[in-house]
């Protein structure tokens, strides 16, 4: 396999920083983060026609923790028969651990209060991140980082699943903020802090594989 690109240390420094900064602001309450999120549900809870706002509604169901794991767990068992211990331990660990206990520990710690506008769908816990957009982000970027390990020899079906796959994890991340149960900054918390842990995993599983770059 590959070692991760320059870029790519550069993309999870970046998505590191973004997440520290809306921790900060999040946990402070500075008036920008409040700004932002107001600025983005404008654009986006804008009343649509019933059967796209139903659409939008299973689409965000399909990032719940009994699907999600569903799907892991499958794909996991995929992975071992096919013997790819470490793709099953790859992806294992960021959808079980990463996403699951470690996204609920964030969520406790700050204990932000979910949006107070009308949902269409029920949540509890706590708002920041976004669960459903971290996992979005460890379940199919897991999966895209697999994907790209047999892109030399499979390009255009690697990179029509990676863009199907990377648009999803936007899609699951701004149905929260349609349903009303997660500001922006709660998604893009998540989706920040998910790729962070996606190049982590990925390091400390494969660094022994090939020569760093």
């Amino acid at each position: 396999m590959a070692p991760i690109s320059k870029t790519r240390w550069w993309a999870t420094l970046g998505a590191a920083i973004i997440f520290c900064i809306l921790l900060v602001g999040v946990i402070r309450q500075q008036a920008w983060v409040n700004g932002f999120d107001h600025l983005i549900i404008g654009w986006i809870r804008h009343p649509l026609p019933p059967m796209l706002t139903q659409a939008i509604v299973t689409i965000t169901h399909s990032g719940d923790p009994q699907p999600v794991t569903a799907i892991t767990l499958v794909l996991v068992l995929v992975l071992v028969i096919t013997r790819h211990a470490k793709g099953a331990l790859f992806l294992g660990w960021n959808v079980l651990i990463w996403a699951g206990i470690g996204n609920s520990f964030i969520k406790h710690l700050v204990q932000r209060p979910r949006p107070t506008i009308d949902r269409l769908v029920s949540a509890s816990s706590y708002s920041f991140p976004s669960g459903h957009s971290i996992t979005a982000m460890l379940l199919w970027g897991s999966l895209i980082v697999m994907i790209a390990w047999q892109s030399h020899e499979h390009r255009r079906w690697a990179l029509s699943l990676t863009i199907i796959f990377s648009c999803w994890i936007v899609i699951i991340g701004l149905s929260r903020i349609y349903v009303g149960v997660h500001y922006p900054s709660d998604v893009a918390a998540g989706w920040s802090l998910g790729f962070v842990l996606l190049t982590v995993t990925q390091w400390l599983l494969f660094r022994k594989e090939a020569p760093s770059s």
